[in-house]
C-alpha cells in the first residue's frame, strides 16, 4: 500500500512536483555555470576522458557491458589523477561545486517539497513553492548542511565499493558477473541509505525539532516497517539503475529529478503511516492507518455500550 498511496499523493500534487522539477533545473543550471571554469581549465583532459566514458556508458546495446564497466572505472581513476596533478586548486573548487553546493541546494528544494506536501496532507492547504521555500529556509538550510556532509560520506563508501569491484582483473568475472554484482551492490547501498534517511525530513517538519533529534525519530519510525519499506525502495532503485544501465548516462537527466520526487513523496507517506497519522491522499480521500482505524472502532463500540 505504501507504493499505491505514494502514487495517489503524487498525482494529487503534480503541480508541486513540477515546481520542484523546475527548481531542480535552475539549480543544475547554476552549478553548471559555476563549474565552467573547471571545465575550461581541464578541457583537454575532460574531452579525452569524456569520449571514452560515453563510449563505455552508452547502454547495453553497445559492446560488452561488463568490459565497459571495467574500462569506465579505470578511466575515472585516471581522470581524477590527471586533474589533481594538473591544477590542485581548481580541482578542489570543482569538488566543492559538485559535492557541496549542488547537493546543498537540491536538499533545500527537497525540504521545501516535503513542507508543501505536509501542508496538503494535514489540511489540504496548497502552499506556493516560494512561500514554502521562505518559511522553511532556516530549518532547510541546517538540514541541507547536515545532509550534505552525510552524502559525502555515503558517496565515498559507494565509490570505494565500485572502484574495488573495478579493480578485479579476472576476465571471466568482468564479462559475466561484474554487471550483476555491481548493480546489486549499488542498488543495496542506495536502498539502505534511503531507508536510513527516509524519516529525517518528515520528522523535522512534523515535530519541528532539532536536526539530530529528527534523525533519531525518523529512524525509529522507519524501523517499524523496515522490510515493507525495503522492498518498495529496493524496487525503485533497481528500476532506476536498470534504466540507466540500458539507456545510458544521458537518461539520468530525467531519471534523477523524477527519482528525487518519488522518494520525497514516499518519505512523507511512510512517515505519516508509521506514526499512525491521518492524511489526505487527494482532495476527497483521507487515509486512516490501520491502528487508528482499530482505535476508532473500539471507541465507537465503547460509546454504543
Amino acid at each position: 500500500m505504501v507504493f499505491v498511496n505514494s502514487l495517489r499523493l503524487l498525482w494529487s500534487n503534480l503541480g508541486k512536483a513540477l515546481k520542484f522539477f523546475l527548481y531542480y533545473v535552475v539549480v543544475w543550471g547554476i552549478c553548471v555555470a559555476l563549474f565552467l571554469p573547471v571545465f575550461f581549465e581541464f578541457k583537454s583532459i575532460f574531452n579525452s576522458a569524456l569520449k571514452e566514458l560515453v563510449e563505455c556508458f552508452a547502454g547495453v546495446f553497445k559492446g560488452s557491458l561488463g568490459q565497459n564497466m571495467h574500462t569506465m572505472t579505470g578511466t575515472v581513476v585516471d581522470l581524477i589523477k590527471d586533474v589533481f596533478q594538473s591544477n590542485l586548486g581548481i580541482a578542489i573548487y570543482g569538488l566543492i561545486v559538485v559535492f557541496v553546493i549542488l547537493p546543498f541546494l537540491v536538499n533545500v528544494g527537497k525540504y521545501t517539497l516535503d513542507f508543501m506536501l505536509y501542508s496538503y496532507m494535514t489540511s489540504k492547504n496548497n502552499v506556493s513553492f516560494f512561500s514554502a521555500f521562505v518559511k522553511s529556509l532556516k530549518k532547510s538550510t541546517l538540514f541541507a548542511l547536515c545532509k550534505m556532509v552525510y552524502n559525502i560520506i555515503f558517496l565515498a563508501i559507494t565509490a570505494v565499493a565500485i572502484f574495488g569491484l573495478g579493480a578485479v582483473k579476472d576476465q571471466t568475472f568482468i564479462t559475466y558477473a561484474l554487471p550483476i554484482v555491481e548493480l546489486l551492490v549499488v542498488v543495496s547501498l542506495f536502498t539502505l541509505n534511503q531507508i536510513w534517511m527516509l524519516g529525517w525530513t518528515p520528522a523535522l517538519i512534523v515535530f519541528d525539532c532539532g536536526v539530530f533529534t529528527a534523525l533519531k525519530k525518523g529512524i525509529k519510525a522507519v524501523r517499524r516497517h523496515f522490510w515493507k519499506i525495503f522492498g518498495v525502495t529496493f524496487g525503485y532503485f533497481l528500476i532506476f539503475w536498470l534504466l540507466i544501465t540500458v539507456f545510458g548516462v544521458y537518461s539520468m537527466v530525467v531519471l534523477v529529478p523524477l527519482m528525487t520526487i518519488l522518494l520525497a513523496v514516499m518519505d512523507m507517506t511512510v512517515f505519516f503511516t508509521s506514526q499512525g497519522m491521518r492524511f489526505y491522499v487527494n482532495d476527497s480521500q483521507i487515509l486512516t492507518p490501520k491502528k487508528l482505524e482499530e482505535v476508532d472502532n473500539i471507541n465507537k463500540t465503547a460509546f454504543l455500550l
